[in-house]
């Protein structure tokens, strides 16, 4: 809303605790208007994108002296004394806000483990604008409604855009068996100093929960395999972990393994997805044969062995009973 004052007090009335600014509605301010910032709030003139003066708390009467910058700005291009100036006063509250998040991305299940599973978590982070220049400077551009609504949201979307970038460097194992330590890695890298470069100062951060919904649902569906697992990923057991998934992968050659959630649940980094679990698919030739079944496995475990997944007795005594199975059917 645009028009001419009709009070000569400007002042930010009942601020809600989640309203971290607001634009007062006229943009025509007369001179010897009285500003009122209460503390922990700050009082930004802007003019055409560009701010200007900022006033601190206290109660200010508007003149040429507390206003300079945008007193010299109206000299060069208008002239001396002209009331009533046009000018949008943003108030910015410098108090702690608290967030919330939640978050779905994929993590590796442990360092030396190239599969990766789906990560949900949850939590709240608490923050405060710390240079409200640069605050209003970052994100006025961002924004396309200058409101409060529209900031708090935003600043949470960029919170939590940045925490799916960094907590994807960690896995399930670092997470899980060690969250706290995790959570304050998190807080104290990059997310704190993206929070610094946007004028606002991160507080603290807070994972109140953390889930690896696709294994718990082939949990339920194979206890015998999905229960191990997330206690070994819990305990921060990698090579348990490891154990775990080479069973599955050699039940999964022989075709013998039960679980059709595994295959959903595991997701195989590029390199692993076509080495191993995907070894035997070549592009289509209508002039040339399928390859039977038992051939498939039979190359499909040669592979694993190649790449180390199993041993060399291991492969020998599961070769031997693909090729025994095979004498049966024939």
């Amino acid at each position: 809303m645009t028009g001419l004052s009709k009070t000569n007090v400007i002042e930010w009335v009942n601020p809600g605790p989640e309203d971290i600014l607001w634009v007062y509605p006229y943009e025509e301010i007369r001179w010897g208007s009285v500003l009122i910032v209460h503390e922990y709030e700050t009082a930004i003139f802007m003019r055409d994108g560009k701010i200007y003066d900022v006033l601190p708390p206290g109660r200010h009467m508007l003149t040429t002296q507390n206003l300079p910058l945008l007193t010299r700005a109206y000299r060069l291009v208008m002239g001396y004394g002209e009331s009533p100036f046009k000018a949008r006063i943003v108030f910015v509250s410098l108090k702690q806000f608290k967030g919330k998040f939640g978050l779905s991305t994929r993590v590796k299940l442990g360092p030396r483990t190239l599969y990766m599973t789906e990560l949900q978590a949850y939590g709240e982070f608490w923050y405060r604008v710390s240079d409200p220049v640069l605050f209003l400077t970052q994100i006025a551009g961002s924004v396309s409604n200058l409101t409060s609504s529209a900031v708090t949201e935003f600043i949470r979307n960029y919170f939590t855009e940045i925490l799916i970038q960094e907590i994807s460097k960690y896995t399930a194992i670092d997470i899980y068996s060690n969250l706290s330590q995790t959570t304050s890695r998190l807080k104290a890298g990059v997310i704190q100093e993206a929070f610094a470069q946007r004028g606002l100062e991160l507080i603290d951060v807070k994972i109140a929960g953390a889930s690896l919904p696709q294994l718990e649902r082939m949990e339920k569906e194979d206890p015998t395999y999905g229960l191990p697992l997330l206690l070994a990923i819990q305990k921060g057991e990698e090579d348990k972990v490891l154990e775990i998934v080479k069973t599955v992968e050699v039940m999964r050659a022989l075709g013998k393994s039960p679980v059709a959630g595994w295959m959903g649940a595991l997701v195989a980094m590029p390199s692993l997805m076509q080495q191993v679990v995907q070894p035997t698919q070549q592009p289509s030739q209508p002039s040339q044969p399928a390859e039977s079944p038992t051939i498939a496995k039979l190359r499909e475990l040669k592979k694993m062995l190649d790449e180390g997944l199993i041993t060399k007795e291991e492969y020998e005594q599961l070769k031997k009973e693909i090729l025994e199975k095979f004498k049966k059917e024939m």
